[in-house]
């Protein structure tokens, strides 16, 4: 009888299991050794290991595509920064094809799991050229970002907010693929480049191999105005500042400059979203798995306590601004774990 009985058991555990590998998923994100990449690599390690689903991951992605086929159902996950939500629900920038109605009701299909910061934007030279503040970048060629896309406009935003330059006028931008940004770099192509960085940023050991370098801070003055605060509290951005001994673990290649001891700039903030119709009780397992997990996440990747992840707080991720709202078992995953979900995400 005890061996029917666990025969039995395992009979079952067996079934449960094999019926939550069953769940496959695709699960899309973009530069590979990012935060999205990083979540999602995370994501799918722990859903298989947890027996919740078995996700397939496809880095190198263009998220404003992704994000739309969530929201039509050809793809279950994507990383997806939030100004793109807002724009799609707008029927804007590269949703205008889609028209304000089309638009609104995709953007409506979309619901989050978690949030985090993409990254934030450094103005990076070599000491040797003698940039150490934004206003030095007047005549010289800056690396701003790819030939298009949120990064190179919001780059370009931010060195026009902090020293009143412009781009073609002031200075000159170059654009290139994220793949020759270090090359242009170390060549001397670019005196020097305003572009986004974790913290700390893969890139920055490569850079410093070559020379010292100056990492500059926007103003404080420049930061407070009242045209920076509108540019920072936009959908999908939000404020980053932290003490300048945050990037100590640079070591004295690396010279940080600030007006005070604090370092200022703007993130992209993002998180990876699914469709509104995803069962409820998958969404909340892969929620709970993945903030059960940020322990390990943590060890894996140096940058990921400083991109934010394991926050839900509103005001440092700008959640309602962008008009984002949690997938129900988001919710309660987040409850559940000790999280004080404000309403304005709630669906």
């Amino acid at each position: 009888m005890k061996r029917i009985l666990m025969a039995g058991i395992a009979a079952i555990f067996a079934v449960s299991t094999a019926q939550a590998q069953s769940v496959k998923l695709t699960l899309a994100t973009a530069t590979a050794g990012g935060p999205g990449d990083i979540s999602a690599k995370a994501l799918s390690e722990i859903a298989a290991k947890n027996n919740i689903a078995s996700i397939q991951v496809q880095t190198g992605q263009v998220l404003t595509k992704t994000i739309q086929q969530v929201a039509e159902g050809k793809t279950d996950i994507s990383t997806a920064p939030f100004i793109l939500k807002f724009l799609m629900a707008k029927g804007l920038g590269p949703y205008s094809g889609l028209g304000k109605e089309k638009g609104k009701k995709l953007a409506n299909n979309l619901r989050l799991l978690y949030p985090y910061h993409l990254g934030g934007f450094y103005l990076t030279a070599f000491q040797t050229t003698g940039i150490d503040s934004f206003a030095k970048l007047k005549g010289k060629t800056v690396h701003n970002g790819p030939p298009r896309g949120g990064a190179l406009i919001l780059a370009r935003s931010i060195i026009q907010l902090a020293a009143g330059l412009k781009d073609g006028k002031d200075y000159t931008g170059k654009q290139v693929a994220w793949g020759q940004a270090n090359s242009i770099f170390l060549d001397r192509s670019v005196d020097a480049a305003v572009r986004p960085g974790t913290n700390p940023a893969p890139h920055m050991p490569i850079l410093m191999s070559a020379g010292k370098i100056n990492l500059i801070s926007v103003p404080k003055a420049k930061f407070e105005s009242p045209a920076m605060q509108k540019m920072v509290n936009a959908p999908g951005r939000v404020a980053v500042v932290f003490p300048v001994s945050g990037l100590a673990h640079y070591g004295p290649k690396v010279r940080v400059i600030s007006d005070d001891n604090m370092f200022r700039t703007v993130a992209d903030a993002a998180g990876d979203i699914v469709h509104k119709n995803m069962d409820k009780g998958l969404a909340k397992k892969l929620t709970a798995a993945f903030l059960k997990n940020l322990p390990n996440l943590y060890k894996k990747a140096a940058f990921a306590k400083a991109q934010a992840f394991g926050s839900i707080d509103n005001k440092k991720m700008g959640i309602c601004k962008a008009g984002i709202k949690l997938h129900p078992g988001a919710v309660e995953a987040w409850e559940e774990a000790g999280h004080k979900v404000a309403a304005c995400m709630k669906p």
